[in-house]
């Protein structure tokens, strides 16, 4: 006997999100977990409708391993010159490393845009055009939801398909240890999904600043606080007014920190670093195992000191 083969039907999003702003944008921003899961990255810190000079961006978030900003162009229907303006105004304005345009249907001339962005446009920026689709069986009322990626970069899926390298993968086992130690330390702090990178870093509390343990040449491993928000301007502000109480601060740790205005990144940084052996891939993992304690120990007081700094900063917004 042929096996029942139900009909898919399709559904406006209209149909289950009366308002593309207040209705479905907030519902994504709610749920990004969704999109990055789809995209392969990890998102944090959604925001909608920030603002980009006279006009605000869907939603604008960070990709959690490499600190990149995320900007979101959502559109019922079909695509149009109108929001491919907008999307790219965003995408400078915010200086965005990913730049993704959701709409029902999109256009060839649209998707060709996008195709060739990723092509001949900035190297630093990836462009996907992903079609949002609600879906049901036959004529059941329950309804399903899924992202179907249209355009995305150039060797996109193969990258993220690839095996990682020898120090990928030590990169990516040393701080899945780390995070395991941290959360036994810290039992209520979020745990994080490491990445094939020389760092791993989460929120402070303030869009565009986070805490991170990174690896630098040297080698060091390090502790930061890193201040890189959409605007030089404010990442020079939090930095001096952190940077006031410098005495105060490493009188409390005591410690020295190294304080880094970063120019060339429009960046600052913050950080208490320890001097190691060799690289990654040559500790042993003894080695390993002491710079894990290490890094616990030295991020739960960097984290006690730094946070309610950070939270006066924010409540002065």
């Amino acid at each position: 006997m042929d096996p029942h083969i139900s009909e898919i039907q399709e559904h406006t999003l209209r149909s289950v999100w009366a308002h593309e702003e207040h209705h479905f944008t907030k519902w994504l921003r709610d749920n990004i977990d969704l999109l990055g899961a789809e995209l392969g990255i990890e998102i944090e810190d959604a925001r909608t409708e920030e603002a980009v000079g006279d006009f605000s961006s869907d939603i604008v978030a960070r990709e959690m391993n490499s600190g990149e900003v995320i900007v979101i162009e959502n559109q019922y229907n079909k695509t149009d010159h109108d929001h491919l303006g907008k999307l790219l105004t965003y995408s400078s304005g915010k200086n965005a490393g990913f730049t993704i345009w959701l709409a029902e249907e999109f256009r060839p001339e649209h998707r060709s845009v996008l195709e060739w962005l990723n092509e001949s446009g900035p190297t630093d920026v990836k462009f996907f055009g992903i079609k949002p689709r609600v879906v049901s069986i036959d004529d059941s009322d329950e309804k399903g939801f899924e992202f179907e990626i249209v355009v995305e970069p150039n060797e996109w899926e193969r990258e993220l398909a690839e095996p990682p390298t020898e120090t990928e993968q030590n990169y990516r086992e040393f701080f899945g240890n780390l995070v395991e130690a941290y959360s036994d330390k810290r039992p209520s702090w979020y745990q994080l999904t490491p990445g094939p990178r020389n760092y791993l870093t989460f929120s402070a509390g303030i869009s565009g600043v986070s805490f991170g343990w990174t690896f630098h040449q040297g080698p060091e491993f390090a502790v930061e606080l890193y201040i890189s928000t959409s605007d030089g301007a404010e990442n020079d502000r939090i930095f001096t007014e952190l940077k006031e109480n410098q005495s105060e601060i490493e009188e409390n740790l005591g410690i020295e920190l190294t304080w880094e205005p970063l120019p060339e990144k429009q960046a600052c940084r913050i950080k208490q670093a320890r001097q190691i052996e060799d690289r990654i891939t040559e500790l042993d993992d003894d080695q390993r195992h002491d710079l894990i304690q290490w890094g616990v120990e030295a991020m739960d007081e960097f984290q006690d000191e730094f946070e309610p700094r950070i939270s006066d900063l924010r409540s002065g917004y």
